[in-house]
């Protein structure tokens, strides 16, 4: 058949292909949602282009250093071995900062064609600890997760979408923060549109509202969106539903090995300004002044730039949280000025701040999620382990954090504690914080009195390491973002799954597509209750559980004790008195 055509009203055509390996799937590819004016500023808009603009082929993903993820790098044609696990004929992403904000959309082709109502919409924000990733990698083509969801009669319209990150959405500094606030054509603008550091969070923001904009011609529900994402994704998710600004993008969401603080929240006087110090030692611009070092990095070509992550020589980035970005009612937040850091652990606990367009969450987590942050956070032998408890116990807690989690005598057991101190701190605690502050939002606060209907909370865990990977020797079992191949079965992934995998990779697939259709009693849902205030941190109610069997089965809310749950709580709270005190950037 022909390419198929779309008219965007207020843009223009663009032509879109059918999937080779799944003809009952219509995709669009590098659909330009944005455009980057300047570096380090807002992006805008998309403009309108004269002509049929041909969206068959992948577009440009952000300039980014390489993955430390194995599917990743997978992915990304990274591996150099062509035995076992590698993946044939995996092209490299191409990449480009000014025309990286692009989304791909897959589209049930008869409904194209012959759309008698609107379809749910699932929207996806990929992670990658906002530094890499992007929509062009082969692990998130989304063609088989449409075609599972024609099989089973409950279609559905997937949106991949690139965002900027690392140095180019993400960084702040005293220096931008001064530019911002000189540069004439921001004279006016309110302190939302002055703020640095959040231009990754405010682009996913353009490719939501282009979706509510323009999603209709492909047949998609406007206002019946639900959001998903990993890792970054998913604290992403949780940033969208906290800043006022952002409410109202989507109603539904899922929130896989993330939440509100599972990456903290960057300082644009500390944490920021460390990355823009190192980029002006490894440039040799420290002699100049703060204006002249922005200019010589505005002009450097934009790989160069990213360049500067290669070989693990930059860890994560963060939103950076200021008064202009995330508002709280709470009278200990400043509101006056753009550069003072304000903690998103002093929002995710107030029910007032979320938005009360949210019907539904489930968040879930991958059983040995910290194995993969060892090397960059935690103690892989026991020359190491002095620090990593002084980073992650507060003072005075040392007996109580040796009965939770041990004393290691050899470098051995250095590793796997810390892998699970790490899973518990990173993942496991602030799911359970944030499930336990969505439920808030029903009873307390404006939130509760403006919801038409409390919103649902599901929960579920990932055990299943992926054979593949477990055949290389990694011994990372069921590692951090294990379950993405399962969750979009790309054909390139799926070849390297075993038979059982990919069963379960059918099964996920329709509990996804189950809830973006807001159904719950449905095979694989039944056991995924959903929860009441009591329920959390209790093994009252159960959760769903994807076992390492390639089973689906029933299992704890909270895999934490009530003893973890406290001890993390004290922890949080000693978090939140350091970042209160002065802090420098340390070199």
């Amino acid at each position: 058949m022909p390419n198929p055509l779309v008219s965007i009203p207020g843009l223009g055509k663009v032509k879109g292909v059918v999937v080779e390996e799944q003809p009952k799937v219509v995709k669009f590819l590098n659909v330009p949602y944005a455009t980057v004016p300047e570096r380090w500023r807002p992006s805008i808009r998309a403009q309108s282009w004269q002509g049929v603009r041909d969206c068959t082929q992948q577009g440009p993903m952000c300039h980014q250093p390489k993955s430390g993820n194995p599917l990743v790098s997978m992915a990304a044609g990274d591996d150099d071995d062509e035995g076992e696990g590698h993946i044939k004929n995996a092209k490299p992403p191409m990449f480009d900062e000014e025309t990286c904000l692009n989304l791909n959309i897959f589209v049930p082709k008869d409904h194209l064609e012959h759309a008698q109502s609107l379809l749910p919409v699932m929207v996806w924000i990929h992670g990658g600890g906002f530094k890499d990733g992007g929509n062009g990698l082969s692990l998130y083509d989304a063609s088989n997760l449409v075609a599972r969801s024609i099989e089973v009669g409950r279609p559905v319209i997937v949106v991949t979408i690139n965002y900027r990150l690392n140095f180019f959405g993400f960084l702040a500094c005293k220096e931008l923060i001064e530019d911002m606030q000189q540069d004439p054509r921001f004279k006016d603008a309110t302190m939302y549109d002055k703020c640095v550091g959040n231009w990754g969070i405010k682009d996913q923001r353009l490719a939501f509202e282009w979706v509510r904009d323009h999603i209709v011609v492909f047949g998609g529900h406007p206002t019946n969106v639900t959001a998903f994402g990993e890792s970054a994704g998913a604290v992403s998710i949780a940033y969208h539903m906290v800043i006022p600004q952002h409410h109202g993008l989507f109603q539904r969401a899922i929130m896989q090995s993330g939440a509100a603080t599972t990456m903290g929240t960057g300082r644009a006087a500390v944490e920021g300004q460390r990355f823009f110090d190192l980029l002006c030692r490894q440039f040799k611009l420290t002699h100049l002044s703060g204006k002249e070092k922005l200019e010589v990095l505005r002009k450097m070509p934009a790989a160069q730039l990213a360049s500067v992550g290669d070989n693990g020589k930059v860890g994560m980035f963060s939103p950076t949280v200021d008064p202009s970005e995330l508002r709280s009612p709470l009278s200990s937040v400043p509101q006056d000025t753009s550069f003072l850091p304000v903690d998103i652990r002093q929002i995710l606990h107030d029910p007032n701040a979320y938005d009360p367009n949210i019907e539904a969450v489930m968040l879930g987590d991958c059983r040995d999620e910290g194995i993969m942050f060892v090397p960059e956070l935690g103690a892989a032998s026991m020359k190491r382990w002095p620090k990593f408890v002084s980073r992650y116990c507060p003072p005075g807690q040392e007996p109580e954090f040796a009965r939770l989690y041990g004393t290691p005598t050899k470098d051995a057991e250095a590793l796997q504690i810390s892998a699970q101190v790490l899973s518990d701190s990173i993942f496991l605690y602030p799911i359970y914080a944030t499930s336990r502050a969505l439920l808030k939002t029903n009873t307390e606060g404006p939130t509760a009195q403006r919801r038409h209907k409390p919103v649902e909370i599901r929960r579920f865990h990932f055990d299943r390491p992926l054979q593949i990977v477990e055949d290389m020797g990694m011994g990372m079992g069921a590692h951090h973002a294990v379950e993405l191949p399962f969750v979009f079965g790309s054909s390139q992934f799926a070849q390297l799954m075993t038979d059982e995998e990919r069963e379960l990779s059918r099964r996920l697939q329709l509990i996804w597509i189950s809830f973006a259709w807001n159904e719950t009693q449905v095979p694989f849902l039944r056991s995924i209750t959903n929860l009441l205030p009591a329920d959390i941190g209790t093994a009252t109610k159960e959760a769903i559980v994807f076992t390492e069997q390639c089973t689906v089965d029933q299992g704890l809310v909270e895999r934490l004790s009530e003893a973890k749950l406290k001890f993390w709580e004290t922890y949080e709270r000693w978090i939140l008195e350091k970042r209160q005190q002065p802090a420098r950037a340390r070199l």
